[in-house]
């Protein structure tokens, strides 16, 4: 005889055998590391600490989650700590869109180059129907993306060691400095540049040797990396959004009890949305900030950006490779992209 799942819960609780199961669930407690790149003294493990402390006191300490900065200074790049996630070997990380698209493609959505205006246009989508989209495909590859999880860093602008960028042709040979993701390098390859892929542990000491002649981040990260002391140049281009995702490894989280989990999402759409006003308001300020700490700051001609990603067809071959599902959400909230 094959029991149904009401008729065989209906059994165990007349024995008392699902209070049991239910009892030593909810009395199991786990540890669990958060890696992230940043500083210690950086806003990411601000609130970062901040969310985990909630959990640790609202689970009566049955999630103990321990935060590292600057990845507890495992020496290898984000990318290769997206496999410790996949793997089950590392239990919680933050990552960008574009390199979490080597998990799934459908990540990439978020980096796409002057698509955004807002950061709130971002976030209504991952927090919406493309987060849960992206949710779905992610697991498949041993990710877990958590909901509302989605941190703000702001839109990039360019930094340089030694010259503004004032429009596209000012990047011919310009040697920038990227992450490891694929559309970073293609951006940049599109515009006549030279990407050059350091984790971002090493790119302080790449601009300082000027291993490379500049690179791309929100202000934020330009502040509190103090960027500022090895690029003199601030070219105002708002050409991409980045934040970082807030990432389980998908093993882990479903070895979870389901109240643990609900504690995480919880306090993830709490002190994420803490995180993402900080943030927000913090880049509004930050122009004038590093002005006063000596950057040489520009306008910059982003049409002359915008035609030579078109020319060399950026769009529409990344339209081909993100999906037309997830594209479709992206265009319903910020209008025809390319």
């Amino acid at each position: 005889m094959i029991l149904n799942r009401r008729s065989l819960v209906a059994g165990l609780a007349a024995t008392g055998t699902v209070g049991i199961g239910l009892r030593a669930a909810r009395a199991q407690s786990f540890k669990a590391r958060q890696y992230h790149p940043q500083p210690a003294a950086s806003h990411l493990h601000i609130y970062l600490t901040k969310l985990w402390d909630a959990v640790r006191a609202e689970t009566g300490g049955r999630l103990d989650v321990t935060v590292y900065a600057q990845n507890n200074g495992v020496p290898i790049a984000d990318p290769e700590i997206l496999k410790l996630i996949q793997s089950g070997e590392l239990e919680f990380f933050v990552l960008n869109g574009n390199i979490l698209s080597q998990a799934h493609p459908s990540a990439d959505i978020q980096g796409i180059p002057f698509a955004f205006t807002t950061s709130e246009q971002v976030t209504s989508l991952t927090d919406g129907e493309l987060g849960a989209l992206m949710r779905r495909e992610l697991a498949g590859a041993g990710v877990y993306l958590i909901p509302f999880g989605g941190m703000e860093n702001g839109f990039k602008h360019i930094t340089s060691v030694a010259k503004p960028i004032r429009d596209a042709a000012d990047l011919e040979g310009f040697r920038m400095r990227t992450p490891g993701g694929k559309l970073f390098v293609e951006f940049y390859n599109a515009l006549g540049a030279e990407p050059r892929i350091f984790g971002f542990n090493r790119l302080y000491q790449a601009l300082a040797e000027h291993q490379v002649d500049g690179q791309e981040n929100p202000l934020v990260i330009a502040e509190e990396n103090k960027l500022y002391e090895v690029c003199r140049y601030l070219s105002l281009t708002n050409h991409q959004w980045a934040g970082y995702n807030m990432l389980a490894s998908n093993a882990y989280w479903q070895r979870l009890p389901a109240d643990i989990q609900d504690s995480v999402v919880r306090n993830a759409r709490v002190y994420v949305s803490q995180q993402r006003a900080f943030v927000r308001a913090a880049n509004a300020g930050l122009e004038t900030t590093l002005r006063g700490r000596g950057m040489i700051v520009n306008t910059v001609d982003v049409e002359s950006f915008r035609k030579r990603l078109i020319g060399a067809n950026f769009y529409r071959n990344w339209r081909q490779s993100i999906g037309e599902k997830a594209w479709a959400l992206m265009e319903a909230e910020v209008g025809k992209v390319g």
